[in-house]
């Protein structure tokens, strides 16, 4: 098993549901240590615009201390420091909506018609098993087409 590590500051990852940053190639996710996390999580939806620039300190800190170089990486927390920055001004000068906040946890919420079910799995085994049965069998005939058609040469190119 692949030793697991903070995608920013490259600490062992010892929480067995570790948050993720992002997926990387293949799918394969970008955890965050409990640290980081809690900074990922000021820096982009405190309240306090001290907080969140002391959150966003720390955060370039640990990746440049750690010399992070995993483009996927820095490109999702340059967004996140570009857009907590922008947040943070706006909290500052007293403009920022804090009903928007709200609107986009909304937004990543699954709604439960949406979800799969056993029933969606089941039927999915199904197919797959129907599809590999119809497979097979094309395979079949089209192996019998090709001995037919090298027949057909062999014949016509001897008698």
């Amino acid at each position: 098993m692949a030793r697991k590590s903070c995608s920013i500051c490259l600490s062992p990852i010892t929480n067995e549901e570790a948050p993720v940053l992002t997926m990387g190639a293949y799918g394969t996710p970008k955890l965050l240590c409990d640290e980081c996390a809690a900074e990922i999580e000021n820096m982009t939806r405190g309240t306090d615009y001290d907080s969140i620039v002391a959150s966003m300190d720390e955060i370039s800190h640990r990746m440049s201390e750690s010399n992070v170089d995993d483009r996927v990486t820095m490109t999702a927390v340059t967004e996140m420091l570009v857009d907590s920055a922008k947040r943070a001004q706006a909290i500052r000068e007293g403009t920022y909506d804090f009903s928007l906040d709200e609107l986009e946890e909304e937004d990543y919420e699954i709604p439960e018609d949406m979800k799969e079910t056993e029933e969606d799995r089941l039927l999915d085994e199904k197919e797959r098993e129907s599809n590999q049965r119809l497979d097979k069998f094309m395979n079949w005939v089209w192996l019998g087409v090709l001995i037919g058609v090298v027949g057909f040469l062999v014949w016509w190119l001897f008698f």
